[in-house]
C-alpha cells in the first residue's frame, strides 16, 4: 500500500460480483486513477513544453510565478517532449534525434527541482505516447523491457519524478486533470467548453495549447467548470504557423477535507504573467 506522501493514492478495486456461469473474463485493460496526496494544498500544472521546440522565458515565467506564490508540488500534465522522429507524419531527419530530447528532459526534471525543490508528478502526453507506438510497429519484441519504458528513459526515479501511467485519471481533489489528448480534433472554439462536454464534470486539460474556461449551471445544482491551459512551447510550429496558441500555465488551490478548489488559469505574454 502507497502511505508515502509522494506518491498518488491509487483507487481502490471494488470486489469482483460473483459469476454462477463461469463467464470467461473479459480481456479489458482498466484504466488507472491517480488521486495525488492531501499534504499539498497549492500545485503548478504545466503542459505542453514539447522539448526541443520549448520557450525557455514561458518556462522561466511559469516557474517564477509558482515560486513566488509558495507551491507545494509541480503537476507536468503531457508533452514534456515532442518525439519528432518517432511521429508517424512526415519527418526532417536533419531536426533532433530522440537521444537529444531525452537528454533535454532528464536536464529539465534536474533545473527543475534545483530551482523549486519540490515533490514532481509527471503524466506523459500523446507525444511520448509515439515510443510505444513506434516501438509496436517497429520492434515489438522490444516491448515490455523497462530500459525501453519512458520513466526509465528519462530517469523518473534518479530525478525524484514521481511517473504517472499514460491516460490515467487524475484527480486533484475534486477537480479532473487530463491531458486532453482522449477528446478528438483541435478542441473547437473554446476547448475548455469541449472538455466540459465531453468529460461532462470539473476539469482542466492541456493539448490544446490555449487558455480558456468554461462553466455551465446544473438545474437547481451547482456551477460545473472547465478549464484549458496554455503551451510553454513555440507558438509558431512549422506543423501550424497559423494559430490561437497562447503561452500559460495554472495553479491550484485544494481543500483536501471538502475537495473543493480554486483554479488560477494564468496566460504568459512576453515573459511576463498576467
Amino acid at each position: 500500500k502507497q502511505t508515502d506522501r509522494n506518491y498518488p493514492q491509487l483507487a481502490d478495486e471494488s470486489p469482483r460480483p460473483y459469476n454462477p456461469f463461469q463467464i470467461p473474463e473479459a480481456k479489458q485493460d482498466k484504466p488507472i486513477t491517480c488521486k495525488l496526496p492531501h499534504a499539498y494544498r497549492r500545485l503548478l500544472i504545466m503542459s505542453d513544453i514539447h522539448f526541443p521546440y520549448h520557450d525557455v522565458e514561458a518556462i522561466e515565467a511559469a516557474v517564477l510565478y509558482a515560486k513566488e506564490r509558495g507551491v507545494e508540488a509541480v503537476f507536468i500534465n503531457g508533452d514534456l517532449l515532442d518525439i519528432y522522429q518517432a511521429s508517424f507524419h512526415e519527418r526532417d531527419p536533419r531536426k533532433m534525434n530522440i537521444a537529444e530530447e531525452l537528454e533535454m528532459g532528464r536536464k529539465f526534471f534536474q533545473w527543475l527541482k534545483e530551482e523549486l525543490n519540490l515533490p514532481i508528478y509527471y503524466i506523459p502526453g500523446n507525444h511520448e505516447a509515439r515510443i510505444e507506438r513506434y516501438l509496436k510497429v517497429k520492434a515489438p519484441e522490444l516491448l515490455g523491457i523497462p530500459e525501453f519504458k519512458l520513466e526509465f528513459l528519462l530517469r523518473c526515479a534518479e530525478y525524484g519524478v514521481t511517473y504517472i501511467p499514460f491516460r490515467s485519471k487524475c484527480y486533484i481533489g475534486k477537480l479532473l486533470v487530463e491531458h486532453g489528448d482522449k477528446i478528438p480534433g483541435a478542441g473547437g472554439v473554446n476547448p475548455a467548453r469541449t472538455a466540459l462536454l465531453k468529460f461532462k464534470r470539473p476539469v482542466i486539460v492541456g493539448h490544446f495549447h490555449r487558455t480558456t474556461q468554461e462553466n455551465s449551471s446544473v438545474y437547481d445544482g451547482d456551477q460545473q467548470m472547465a478549464w484549458s491551459t496554455g503551451c510553454l512551447c513555440t507558438l509558431e510550429p512549422d506543423y501550424m504557423p497559423l494559430n490561437n496558441h497562447n503561452h500559460g500555465a495554472a495553479i491550484i488551490d485544494v481543500e483536501h477535507s471538502t475537495g473543493h478548489y480554486r483554479v488560477e488559469n494564468f496566460v504568459i505574454i512576453n515573459g511576463k504573467v498576467y
